[in-house]
């Protein structure tokens, strides 16, 4: 019975001393990290902002996690569950890298429809802005007009080199701007119209 309990408590004292030693897994951290990595090289911070705010809470938990086993007597630290929080955030990383390919396509198309829709809109600006009445102190204002076309002709050649360059966010926000101020013009040209009939 003595050698029994002693074969026991000799068992236990070697479990003990081995979760004691127990380390954080660094192998399984640093592939979590490559993966969080390769999120960032594939931009999800600009096109999956959403997907890297989850990343950044998964690591701040298991960082939190980690510090927390490191506070803990040697004998008490277990990293059971810093292992779960470590697969969480390389999943995480890597639903951020699959997220930020979608949503750079997504940027790509938006920016080539935008940029395709402003040069027709420009055009159809520039030949309404041909037939606007040329009345007595018009000349200043059509000149005005004629000036905020053209500067949504170069926001639209721009927008076109961005979107060459792969740079999509930027491409779309300044073909945005360019479609916006051929919208004012037109307006204007319209009420100008409208207040000489």
């Amino acid at each position: 019975m003595i050698v029994t309990n002693r074969r026991a408590l000799v068992a236990l004292v070697a479990a003990l001393a081995l979760t004691g030693c127990a380390k954080p897994p660094a192998e399984a951290i640093a592939a979590a990290d490559a993966a969080q990595q390769a999120a960032v090289a594939a931009e999800a911070e600009q096109y999956a902002p959403e997907a890297m705010n989850a990343v950044a809470e998964a690591k701040a938990a298991l960082d939190a996690e980690i510090a927390a086993q490191a506070e803990k007597m040697a004998l008490t630290r277990s990293y059971k569950k810093a292992e779960e929080l470590i697969a969480a955030y390389k999943t995480a990383a890597e639903q951020a890298t699959t997220a930020a390919a979608a949503g750079k396509e997504q940027a790509m198309n938006d920016a080539t429809a935008l940029i395709a829709e402003g040069k027709t809109a420009l055009e159809e600006a520039t030949a309404l802005l041909a037939k606007a009445p040329r009345g007595k102190g018009a000349a200043a204002d059509l000149a005005a007009m004629k000036a905020d076309l053209e500067a949504a002709g170069v926001s639209l050649t721009e927008a076109e080199a961005s979107l060459a360059a792969g740079t999509y966010l930027d491409a779309k926000s300044k073909a945005t701007s360019a479609k916006e101020t051929i919208q004012r013009t037109v307006d204007a040209i319209n009420q100008a119209r409208g207040m000489t009939r």
